[in-house]
């Protein structure tokens, strides 16, 4: 059941406000190996749908790697959702503190949008699994322009309302857009690299996501055979951890397994792929609650914070860039972990750690297992980021100073 509310903006000025009330039914149905997902949104019509699916996996070939789904039932934590997020009616207080914050810091308009999710779960499996959740959150994403060729982007993500902070986000967004003015094409070549939260956090969401067993059976990922082999440095670790307050808390995953603690990479090995029922007998070991019924994958994706001071993350970068943000990430080798990406919003030329110009039109271009065991340094904070661009899994991401990454010329 979705009863979320969001309201959009741009030119500084909310231009709509939806609201969400639906009922749906996922459906995984299995006939002698023969395996049908489907979703179903007129539940008017739910037995008939389901006669149909039938009808479809009677038809359809064996899948000789399914194993089942879990066995329940299974217990618990309770369910922790923040009543002042599920009482909150109005919004629009919200986008005006993050684009007033945004204005003051020097941006000229500001566009984005703000959600409130109101979610609840209910799941039912013939392996004894009866179970519900319900989740609550709030999120603003800012872009703020100080012109077309100098914008910065800001998100807020909190399960609780009191950590709650779209001002925050708007300054951020204001701060990268105004020192982003008049940028000049960049320079191909090796640089140390200064990662913002919202671009590592999709460096980790790659991480996550290429950890799953089907993206790694499938030759969809750089992870395969490497179980206790270096991926990443040393000062690296990243966890999946589904029960901890985030924006995506969940009790139990698509299985009803309970969702737990997982380390993906400690510090720099690779120490397991996710796992659903399926996936686990294949490679001969139990389910990590990571159920996707056919893919499995995280939910809520932390890397674990270093020891450095942000400023140190600066100072530390001699020669090279402060990536703020990227979007449309593709790998021209999955197996290899071949990848590019291109940097969007502000893109500051870095030296004896001040910001001496403003660059565009380049690319990361780089292997993903590379720039991991590139990384020198975190931050001691993270920032929970999450957004459709790149970051879809919500991710705690801090800072980080990496050395010597590939940056190559966008096409003219």
């Amino acid at each position: 059941m979705n009863r979320s509310y969001q309201i959009r903006f741009a030119q500084n000025q909310i231009v709509i406000s939806n609201r969400w009330r639906e009922t749906s039914a996922s459906v995984f149905l299995v006939y002698n190996k023969r395996v049908v997902a489907s979703d179903i949104k007129d539940l008017s019509r739910l037995d008939a749908q389901v006669e149909n699916l039938v009808k479809i996996a009677k038809a359809s070939q064996e899948n000789p790697d399914y194993a089942g789904i879990a066995k329940g039932p299974f217990k618990y934590d309770r369910p922790a959702v923040d009543k002042k997020i599920l009482d909150l009616a109005e919004g629009s207080n919200h986008v005006e503190a993050a684009v007033n914050a945004a204005l003051k810091e020097g941006a000229r308009e500001c566009a984005g949008s703000f959600w409130k999710y109101d979610e609840e779960h209910f799941l039912r499996t013939s392996n004894g699994v009866s179970a519900n959740d319900r989740r609550a959150a709030l999120y603003l994403s800012i872009r703020a322009l100080v012109s077309l060729d100098s914008s910065g982007h800001g998100v807020a993500c909190a399960s609780k309302l009191s950590q709650f902070d779209p001002e925050k986000a708007g300054h951020k967004a204001g701060k990268i857009a105004a020192l982003a003015k008049n940028p000049v094409r960049g320079e191909a070549g090796r640089y140390d690299i200064v990662f913002d939260p919202l671009i590592l956090g999709s460096l980790i969401d790659q991480i996550g996501n290429r950890a799953g067993a089907y993206s790694v059976l499938a030759g969809l990922s750089p992870f395969a055979k490497k179980i206790g082999k270096r991926v990443a440095s040393e000062t690296v670790t990243i966890f999946d951890d589904g029960s901890a307050d985030s924006m995506g808390r969940r009790r139990f995953d698509a299985e009803g397994v309970p969702t737990k603690r997982h380390a993906i990479v400690q510090k720099g090995i690779l120490k397991t792929y996710l796992h659903n029922t399926s996936t686990a007998k294949k490679f001969k070991t139990k389910t990590t609650g990571n159920a996707g019924l056919v893919a499995p994958g995280p939910h809520v994706l932390f890397c674990k914070p270093g020891t450095w001071a942000r400023d140190e993350v600066f100072e530390e970068c001699k020669d090279g860039l402060w990536l703020t943000n990227t979007w449309y990430t593709r790998y021209q080798n999955w197996v290899a972990g071949d990848f590019s990406t291109i940097p969007r919003d502000g893109i500051f030329r870095i030296k004896k750690g001040e910001v001496v110009g403003t660059w565009k039109d380049i690319r990361l271009t780089d292997n993903l297992i590379n720039v991991w065991k590139s990384v020198e340094g975190l931050t001691k904070t993270a920032d929970q980021v999450e957004w459709w661009g790149e970051v879809g899994t919500p991710t705690f991401a801090p800072y980080a100073l990496a050395r010597k990454i590939g940056i190559t010329r966008s096409a003219e």
